[in-house]
C-alpha cells in the first residue's frame, strides 16, 4: 500500500526539532520551559490546535520551575494535545502523562507493524478498563472539527480486540518531508513571522537522527525512515481529508487476486511459448496496475502479493508441464518411429556415428536425426520403386490435382509435371458408367478397369480405386496404367483371321449340308448309301456349328464397352425364350417365367451378344432337362443390379464337372453314357459375354435334383 494522489494539506505545521536546534539550543533532552515558552509562541501567532508530540513521563526534579513555565502555557494556550506512554511491554494504555490534566486532550502514539516490517496502519482507539484513548491525530482533529472527528465514533464489537479498535489504513501523502515544516528554534527565537502559523495546525516533534521513534513507511522504502511527528501529521490529513484506505472482504480480495492468474492459465493453454510469457508479464503488470489504480481512485487496498506471486509461478509451472508432455508424447513417437524403421532396416540401413551425451534433450535429438535420416532413404527408396514399376500409377488428391505419379505414367500419357499429366487424364474419354467429373472419373466404391485411348493413339487399360487417406476429407483417386496397345491389336488379327476363317468354312459347309438334304430325292440320290449321306450331314452340321459358335465367341471377347446401349432385359428374356421355343416344344418342355413384378429392367449391354448368352443357357437347360418337365426363368432386384436364374430339373453336375462349365470344348456325359449334341462352347461365350458386360455367371447344383444358372448383371449407369 503506497502513498494515494491527494493534496497536501496546507494548514498543517511541522515545527521539527531538528539537528540546527539541537545545535543550538543544547542537548536532548531539555528543559520543559523550552517546550513552555514554544508553546506560548504559538499562542501569541495565534496557531490552531497543537499536538506536542513529545512524551513526558517523569517530573524534572533538578529544575520544578520549568515543569511550571509548560504548565502554563498548556493551559494559556487551551489547545494542545499530550501524547501517553505505553506501559511496558504492552500496547495499551497503562498510566497517565503528569501533564494529562493540563493539556486539552491526550491521544496514544501507537503504530502497527505489518509482518513485513512496514507501518502502513493504526488504531485509533484504544481502552484500558473503562477508559478510551483516541490516537493522537483523532484527538487532534476532535480540537480542530468535532463533527468531522465524530464520524470515527469508537465500536467495540465482542469479538473484536478488547483493548483496541477502528483499524484506520493510512494513505501516505507523500514521502518524508512532504508536509511544511519549520524549525523549533526558528519558532522559538521568533525567526518565524507570526502570519505563516496564524489559524493553521501545529504538530511537534522530533526529526533529528537518533531521537524519536522512526518507523520504515511504505513510502520511505527503507531508505528514509519516516519520523513519528510526520506520520501523526499523515494520520491527521487522512482523517481531514476523507478518511483512511478501506479493504475489500476477503472472499472478494481473494477472488480478485485469484482472477489474473486462472486468465493467465487460461491463456497460455492457447499461446505459443514466446507468447504465453509476454502474457505472463504483461498479466503481472496489471496484477500490480489494477491495486494501484483501486488505491489512487477508489482508497481500497487489495493485496496485489497474491496475484503476482501466481503470475511468477503459473509460468514456470506451464512451461514444466508443457516441457514434460511435449518430452512423454516425443517418447512415444520416437518409439513407434524407431519400431517402425527397424522394420525396414536391411532397407535403411543404420546410422553407424553414434553419440554420447548426457543430455536427455540430446539424447532424443540424437534418436530423432537417426529415424529422419532411415525414414529419408526409405521414401527415396520407395520412389526409385514406384519409378521402377512397369505399370503407370497416378494418385489424384479430391481436389483434382495430380498428387503422385511415375515416369511410366509420364510415358504413357505424354506429360511431363503435374499440371500436363492432369491435363491428359482430362483429355480423355472416359465411359460414361465412370461418371466422369471435370473431365476426371468419379471415385467408384470398387476398383473399376476400362479400355481407353489416349492422345497418340495407344490403347490404354486404366485400373481406378478410390484411397481414403488421412490427409485428405475424402476420397482420393489411383490410377493405374497398361499399355495393351499390341494386345489390342493381336486381338483385332485373331479377329479378323477368325472372321475370314469362319467366313471361308461356312459357305463349303453350307453347300455340303444343302447338297446331302437334295439327295433325299430317291431319283436323284439313287444308287447313293443313305447311312453315309446322313454322317456327311451329321459332319457337316457339327462343324457349321462349330464354326458359328467360335465367330460368337470371338465377338463377345472383342466387344466393345464403350458401345453399349440401355436396353430392357425383359425384351432379352423374352426375345430369347421365343427362338427357345420350338425346341422346347419338341421335347414337351414349357418354360416358365418368373418376373417379380418388374416392368422396368435397364441394362447397358450389346444386345444381340446378351441374347446369344441368355438363349445358351435357355437351350443347354432345355437339352440337359427330361421331356415333359419344366425351365423356370426368374429375374430379380439386387443392391448393385440385376440377378436372372435359370433352373431346369435335369440329372444335376457334381462338384468335379462343375469346374468344367466353362472352358473351351467342355462338354459332360450323362449319367445313361448318352452324349447330347453340342460341342462346348456355348457356356464359354455366356461366360464371356456376361464378364464383358460386368457381371458374373455361376451354377449351383447336385446329382439328381437339376441345375441352377445364376448370371448377375449390373444397372444401366444413366
Amino acid at each position: 500500500m503506497s502513498t494515494v494522489d491527494r493534496r497536501i494539506d496546507e494548514d498543517l505545521l511541522i515545527v521539527a526539532i531538528d539537528e540546527q536546534s539541537l545545535a543550538e539550543l543544547g542537548r536532548w533532552p531539555w528543559r520543559r520551559a523550552v517546550h513552555g515558552r514554544l508553546i506560548e509562541r504559538l499562542r501569541q501567532a495565534r496557531s490552531g490546535p497543537v499536538a506536542l508530540d513529545v512524551i513526558f513521563a517523569e517530573p524534572d526534579h533538578a529544575d520544578p520551575l520549568s515543569d511550571r513555565v509548560l504548565v502554563d502555557a498548556l493551559r494559556a494556550h487551551g489547545r494542545v494535545v499530550l501524547p501517553l506512554p505505553p506501559a511496558s511491554g504492552s500496547s495499551v494504555i497503562d498510566g497517565a502523562s503528569m501533564f494529562a490534566g493540563d493539556a486539552a486532550a491526550i491521544g496514544h502514539v501507537h503504530v502497527e507493524f505489518d509482518p513485513d516490517g512496514i507501518v502502513r496502519s493504526v488504531y485509533l482507539w484504544e481502552r484500558e478498563g473503562d477508559r478510551t484513548i483516541p490516537q493522537l491525530a483523532l484527538a487532534l482533529l476532535q480540537l480542530t472539527d468535532p463533527v468531522l472527528a465524530a464520524r470515527y465514533t469508537e465500536q467495540w464489537p465482542d469479538d473484536d480486540d478488547p483493548g483496541r479498535n477502528g483499524l484506520f489504513r493510512i494513505p501516505f501523502a507523500g514521502p518524508p518531508g512532504a508536509f511544511e515544516r519549520v524549525s523549533f528554534v526558528d519558532v522559538l527565537q521568533g525567526r518565524i513571522a507570526p502570519p505563516r502559523i496564524a489559524g493553521r495546525t501545529v504538530v511537534i516533534g522530533a526529526v533529528a537522527s537518533g531521537m524519536g521513534d522512526v518507523v520504515p513507511t511504505p513510502t520511505s522504502a527503507f531508505t528514509r525512515p519516516m519520523a513519528g511527528v510526520e506520520v501523526n501529521a499523515n494520520i491527521y490529513s487522512a482523517l481531514r481529508n476523507g478518511g483512511g484506505i478501506g479493504a475489500l472482504q476477503p472472499s472478494m480480495a481473494a477472488l480478485l487476486s485469484a482472477s489474473p492468474v486462472l486468465l493467465l492459465m487460461l491463456a497460455m493453454v492457447r499461446l505459443s511459448p514466446r507468447e504465453a510469457l509476454i502474457a505472463a508479464f504483461g498479466v503481472s503488470a496489471v496484477a500490480l496496475f489494477v491495486p494501484w489504480l483501486m488505491l489512487q481512485q477508489m482508497q481500497l487496498w487489495l493485496p496485489p502479493a497474491g496475484a503476482l506471486v501466481g503470475c511468477m509461478l503459473a509460468y514456470p509451472l506451464w512451461s514444466w508441464r508443457r516441457l514434460e508432455a511435449t518430452q512423454h508424447y516425443l517418447d512415444e513417437e520416437l518409439d513407434a518411429l524407431q519400431r517402425e524403421a527397424d522394420r525396414w532396416r536391411p532397407i535403411a540401413g543404420r546410422d553407424e556415428t553414434e553419440r554420447v551425451t548426457a543430455d536427455p534433450i540430446d539424447r532424443r535429438l540424437a534418436v530423432l536425426r537417426e529415424i529422419a535420416s532411415r525414414q529419408r532413404t526409405l521414401r527415396d527408396f520407395m520412389m526409385d520403386t514406384l519409378d521402377g514399376l512397369p505399370t503407370g500409377v497416378v494418385v489424384v488428391d479430391p481436389a483434382g490435382s495430380v498428387a503422385l505419379y511415375n515416369r511410366r505414367a509420364c510415358s504413357l500419357l505424354g506429360g511431363d509435371g503435374p499440371d500436363e499429366l492432369l491435363a491428359a487424364l482430362r483429355a480423355i474419354e472416359w465411359p460414361p458408367e465412370l461418371k466422369p467429373q471435370r473431365g476426371l472419373p468419379a471415385s467408384p466404391p470398387e476398383p473399376v478397369s476400362t479400355e481407353v485411348g489416349a492422345a497418340d493413339e495407344r490403347n490404354l487399360l486404366v485400373t481406378i480405386a478410390a484411397m481414403q487417406g488421412r490427409r485428405w476429407p475424402s476420397d482420393a483417386l489411383v490410377l493405374t496404367l497398361d499399355d495393351i496397345t499390341q494386345v489390342k491389336q493381336a486381338q483385332e488379327r485373331r479377329e479378323s483371321a477368325m472372321q475370314y476363317l469362319s467366313h471361308d468354312l461356312r459357305s463349303p459347309l453350307s453347300s455340303i449340308v444343302t447338297m446331302v438334304e437334295s439327295f433325299d430325292d430317291d431319283d436323284f440320290a439313287a444308287g447313293v448309301p443313305r447311312e453315309e449321306l446322313r454322317r456327311v450331314g451329321l459332319f457337316a452340321r457339327s462343324a457349321l456349328e462349330l464354326t458359328e459358335n467360335l465367330f460368337r465367341l470371338v465377338r463377345a471377347e472383342g466387344v466393345d464397352v464403350r458401345k453399349f446401349s440401355v436396353y430392357d432385359l425383359n425384351q432379352l428374356i423374352d426375345d430369347a425364350a421365343e427362338e427357345a421355343w420350338a425346341l422346347a416344344r419338341a421335347k414337351n418342355i414349357k418354360v416358365v417365367r418368373e418376373d417379380a413384378g418388374i416392368d422396368d429392367c435397364p441394362v447397358s449391354c450389346e444386345p444381340g451378344m446378351l441374347k446369344r448368352a441368355l438363349l445358351n443357357l435357355l437351350t443347354n437347360a432345355i437339352k440337359y432337362s427330361p421331356e415333359g418337365s419344366e425351365v423356370h426363368v426368374a429375374l430379380g432386384r439386387e443392391p448393385r443390379g440385376w440377378r436372372l436364374e435359370v433352373r431346369d430339373q435335369g440329372d444335376g453336375i457334381s462338384e468335379e464337372d462343375q469346374r468344367l462349365l466353362f472352358k473351351r470344348f467342355g462338354r459332360l456325359e450323362k449319367s445313361t453314357g448318352r452324349r447330347v449334341a453340342g460341342l462346348g462352347l456355348g457356356l464359354m461365350i455366356v461366360k464371356t459375354v456376361v464378364e464383358r458386360h460386368g457381371g458374373s455367371v455361376e451354377v449351383g447344383s447336385q446329382p439328381g435334383s437339376g441345375s441352377t444358372f445364376t448370371i448377375r448383371l449390373p444397372l444401366a449407369q444413366t
